[in-house]
């Protein structure tokens, strides 16, 4: 079976979360939330445009989350390479935002594909029971392939595990062969945890945040 990472929109470390939460923001976030498609459906084709406000004038990220929506700069897309049966962009109007992250012509990523590659019973998860039966994930710390396993989608969702975004080791390193930033492929073994760990085009480094030092730090632990 090939690797398979966690697609993770990933800030950078030198934004802190409260500049971020007053920098950017949908002005129709209310909206957006009532209209989301669930993870396994394709949104409508009357979904609203999302009205994004970014105010940090130097940022320039490929992508980032905001009000729990994935969103892609032009040049992520290119190099993710993917139709339009593997993911849907919905759009944004970025008019109200910087200009330099106004020219990123980022869009909203909705990836509606699943596939049945967890292993439920080998992974680490908390979650809550749900009327008719079902499971709701809150925390995942680590995330076991079925032996089995294999997708037919580079980009994709989990079965069970819906709320997260799934990918092929082909995909991860088309996309880190383009250079995109704001996004770390994380090893489902060590999610929820530091230090973390994550695909680079060497193979697996893990990496820490220095509070003190305000600097990032990561060697290789698996070439590949």
């Amino acid at each position: 079976m090939s690797a398979v990472w966690l697609f993770k929109p990933w800030l950078p470390y030198e934004i802190g979360l409260f500049e971020w939460s007053q920098q950017c923001s949908f002005v129709n976030r209310e909206e957006l939330s009532r209209a989301r498609p669930a993870p396994d459906t394709f949104a409508p084709a009357d979904f609203p445009t999302a009205r994004l406000e970014l105010l940090l004038e130097y940022f320039c990220a490929d992508c980032f989350l905001s009000n729990s929506f994935v969103l892609v700069s032009q040049d992520l897309r290119d190099a993710m390479a993917l139709g339009p049966q593997n993911v849907q962009y919905l759009p944004v109007d970025a008019s109200l935002s910087a200009p330099l992250p106004r020219s990123k012509n980022y869009m909203i990523m909705h990836v509606p594909v699943s596939e049945n590659v967890a292993d439920v019973d080998q992974s680490d998860y908390m979650f809550r029971h749900m009327p008719g039966g079902s499971k709701s994930v809150l925390a995942v710390w680590s995330i076991a392939m079925r032996r089995d396993a294999s997708p037919k989608h580079e980009l994709f969702r989990d079965d069970f595990f819906q709320k997260h975004i799934f990918c092929t080791d082909e995909f991860a390193v088309r996309v880190l062969q383009r250079k995109c930033t704001g996004l770390r492929f994380l090893d489902l073994r060590y999610l929820g945890r530091e230090p973390v760990h994550f695909r680079t085009l060497g193979g697996i480094e893990e990496g820490e945040w220095d509070l003190v030092q305000k600097q990032h730090y990561s060697n290789m632990v698996q070439p590949m």
